[in-house]
């Protein structure tokens, strides 16, 4: 810019010269003309504009299910038949699937027969201990002979014991080959399909069982101090879906490796049931804590890859590099080289490095004339 007014100077004085020859009063245009040129440019500055604001930051988030169980089977075998399907609303108590359900029954019908034959031998060895008791009182047997028949009789109590609680294992082995929902919910996955193995502990189906949803997203591990405390935050699902709140639930302590990020995780409603697991949300974090940010007009920050302000030094314009942030309508945020007090060039339009300036006007703040 300095070029280009060395340029425009002495271009006014070639033309100052070529009207030497005009007229007598030439050396007079030639001389206005210069001090024209020369004249300290007016200039109006201004102070930046100072706002107290929240940090903010916009994540893509994922919803889940508020809480989601894994029912699994509790007994071992091929699946039978699966009751449900995945959107299913389910009661609690309701049969999900069975498993090798004739299996099971036999098993329980075995034990119940070996319980039968337990409790007659149980009887038989009772009245021949009685009988054994009638004897020895009479002392017509020896004592060896009572103490063989209470032995008989201590044997098929333990056996009736052991057979009773062979049953009872087989009942509710035999119950449980029904799997049923611990508790009522949504069906939000199913994990088999019948003709399928299973062995203990498989998980049969899974169930959404809270009413609301959460909301989780990864934050760069950089924005770690700026939203620590942080208590709520908004998110919206789809393009005209209305904005909600999730109060905090989690926040990973640790940064994850390759992502460089931690998860945060905030619950929130699912009026009417409108939000799916899995669909993606906008969430958007506010920071707790206020920061201080300055804004100047686009007027006055020469745009470039560096971009300058112009300050005014001595009657002359200097330039200052420096950093700029977010743009809003007709402002620019200066992030970096300059303080709240500094006042600047108003107007850098057609000003270059060194050029005489004149102070016409001064405002306390910038205002937005975008």
């Amino acid at each position: 810019m300095t070029r280009q007014l060395s340029v425009s100077l002495l271009s006014l004085a070639l033309v100052a010269a070529a009207c030497g020859g005009r007229g007598t009063d030439t050396p007079e245009i030639a001389r206005a003309v210069r001090e024209k040129a020369l004249a300290p440019r007016p200039v109006r500055l201004i102070t930046p504009e100072v706002r107290e604001e929240h940090a903010t930051l916009d994540l893509v988030g994922q919803l889940k299910s508020d809480e989601l169980v894994a029912v699994p089977a509790e007994v071992e075998g091929r699946v039978d038949k699966v009751l449900v399907n995945v959107g299913d609303v389910v009661r609690k108590n309701q049969p999900l699937a069975e498993i090798d359900r004739s299996t099971w029954k036999n098993r329980l019908e075995q034990a119940e027969a070996e319980l039968g034959s337990a409790v007659a031998d149980l009887s038989l060895a009772e009245k021949e201990l009685n009988r054994k008791k009638d004897l020895l009182s009479d002392k017509t047997i020896s004592q060896a002979a009572f103490d063989r028949a209470q032995a008989q009789y201590d044997l098929a109590v333990a056996a009736v014991k052991k057979a009773q609680a062979a049953q009872d294992l087989a009942t509710r082995n035999w119950e449980r080959s029904v799997v049923r929902a611990p508790s009522a919910g949504k069906v939000a996955r199913r994990d088999v399909d019948p003709g399928e193995w299973a062995d203990v502990g498989n998980p049969i189906v899974e169930l959404s069982t809270g009413r609301g949803l959460k909301v989780s997203a990864r934050v760069p591990e950089r924005f770690a101090s700026t939203f620590r405390g942080i208590q709520s935050f908004t998110f919206t699902v789809g393009e005209k879906g209305p904005s909600m709140t999730a109060k905090i639930f989690s926040i990973e302590p640790v940064v994850e490796g390759s992502s460089r990020s931690y998860e945060i995780t905030g619950r929130a409603k699912n009026p009417g049931g409108r939000y799916r697991p899995g669909m993606f949300a906008k969430v958007h974090l506010e920071a707790p804590s206020v920061k201080r940010s300055l804004w100047l007009p686009r007027t006055a920050v020469v745009a470039s890859d560096m971009p300058e302000i112009m300050l005014v030094e001595g009657g002359t314009t200097a330039i200052r590099k420096v950093q700029t942030g977010r743009r809003q309508g007709g402002k620019v945020e200066v992030v970096s080289g300059l303080s709240a007090n500094e006042k600047v060039i108003a107007d850098v339009a057609g000003l270059a490095r060194g050029i005489p300036v004149k102070i016409v006007g001064s405002e306390e703040r910038a205002k937005d004339k975008g």
